[in-house]
């Protein structure tokens, strides 16, 4: 009977679903290398105030969502629920370059139910690009991330702006607004009316979006500067022949962003697990942080909701191929190994197995494993000098030398 299971909201991942995770993984690294970011590795565990600090108090992720504890001195410390603050903790306290353009890969923890593509634990690939106050940036980081999707497989995204940049009147608007609908919020959205109204727009319940309905609009309210500079992003944007739809009700769930925001949204997982990926501006945090004032734009994705989206457009992740499997008389063992070392060095995937067993257990095992040739090593083999290669899709096989064995498999699909 088994003794341990893993806790609710949190998995396992192995292949064939860890192939799409590399693949993730690989293609955003790549990006990153394209765009000249450097990558920076930042603790799980921090401060609790952090994050009060950082995020906002006001924000669901402060208020429901962290996982914190005292450890053993005492100190009030959280499993990181979000990347930025702790990159934006790394940048201040090693007196990083002012302009730094920075990627992160890692777990975060977030007391949420869990959902397809939504988990307690889960991992973020996030950018965080500092010193640079110009629109060209914001546009630039949007692209990055469009370009990531493009890489990763999904083309279908929508991406969503806005700015958050508002005049001083406009936030004592929206709250007598949304004041005199009160009775039609949900509990958290009346909790969040006094201390941040505008995360009231962001809430998908039924009521709070009636009563946030014909609200004042942000982007009717934007300083003179804020207004030029979305203005420039959104011609950048079209000239880089990148789509976009602005969407003046999004506001996103954390309190440190300052002006541009932004989404990419997909229809395939439903309307609550619609986005997956999502950044904006955040000009105040390194100040509010302990630094000294810093313009500052990222973005973070969780991988469990990009493979959920890649899985709902392509189907379920099929094992990886090998290219070839040796099959080998247990007296040829070592010679099998030899040939194994030899094909890695060329570049060729092939493995085999290290124990005595007969060819049709070792061509079982070939199949399992999708090898798409097998290298047979037997008596006649060894004595020619010349191994069976045979085509496991159409059962073909012709006899070819080790040396012959890498170029020719190199040259198939």
């Amino acid at each position: 009977m088994m003794k341990y299971q893993r806790l609710r909201g949190v998995k396992d991942v192995f292949s064939p679903e860890s192939g799409v995770w590399e693949r993730v993984i690989g293609a955003a690294f790549s990006v990153f290398k394209l765009y000249n970011y450097s990558l920076i590795i930042t603790p799980t565990i921090e401060e609790i105030s952090l994050f009060s600090r950082g995020i906002g108090e006001a924000s669901d992720i402060v208020m429901k969502e962290m996982y914190d504890f005292n450890d053993k001195k005492g100190r009030h410390i959280v499993l990181r629920p979000e990347g930025t603050a702790s990159v934006v903790r790394a940048y201040i306290e090693n007196s990083l370059p002012e302009k730094s353009d920075l990627f992160y890969l890692g777990q975060m923890f977030r007391y949420e139910r869990p959902q397809t593509g939504r988990y307690r634990e889960f991992y973020q690939i996030g950018v965080e690009a500092f010193g640079d106050a110009t629109p060209y940036k914001d546009a630039d980081v949007i692209k990055l991330a469009s370009d990531i999707l493009n890489s990763v497989g999904i083309k279908d995204a929508v991406l969503n702006i806005n700015c958050l940049a508002a005049d001083a009147g406009y936030y004592e608007k929206l709250k007598s607004f949304i004041e005199e609908k009160r009775a039609m919020l949900c509990e958290d959205c009346r909790n969040k009316l006094s201390r941040a109204p505008i995360r009231v727009l962001d809430c998908k319940k039924e009521g709070c979006a009636a009563a946030t309905a014909g609200a004042p609009l942000i982007t009717d309210h934007l300083t003179p500067e804020a207004g030029a500079n979305f203005l420039k992003i959104k011609e950048l944007l079209k000239g880089s022949g990148t789509a976009f739809k602005v969407n003046p009700l999004m506001v996103r769930g954390l309190d440190y962003y300052t002006a541009t925001v932004f989404e990419f949204t997909t229809d395939k997982l439903g309307p609550q697990q619609n986005t997956i990926l999502a950044g904006g501006r955040y000009d105040n945090l390194v100040e509010e942080l302990g630094g000294k004032k810093t313009p500052a734009t990222g973005f973070a994705m969780g991988i469990e909701r990009i493979f959920e989206v890649l899985k709902a457009s392509e189907g379920a992740p099929a094992l990886s191929t090998l290219d070839a499997f040796i099959v080998v008389d247990k007296a040829f063992i070592d010679r099998g190994f030899e040939l194994t070392s030899s094909l890695r060095k060329a570049g060729i995937k092939c493995a085999m197995g290290h124990e005595e067993r007969s060819f049709k257990s070792q061509f079982r095992e070939a199949e399992s494993r999708k090898a798409k040739f097998c290298v047979i090593i037997g008596e006649n083999e060894a004595k020619s000098g010349k191994y069976s290669l045979k085509d496991m899709q159409g059962g073909a096989q012709q006899e070819i030398t080790a040396a012959e064995i890498a170029a020719f498999l190199k040259g198939r699909p």
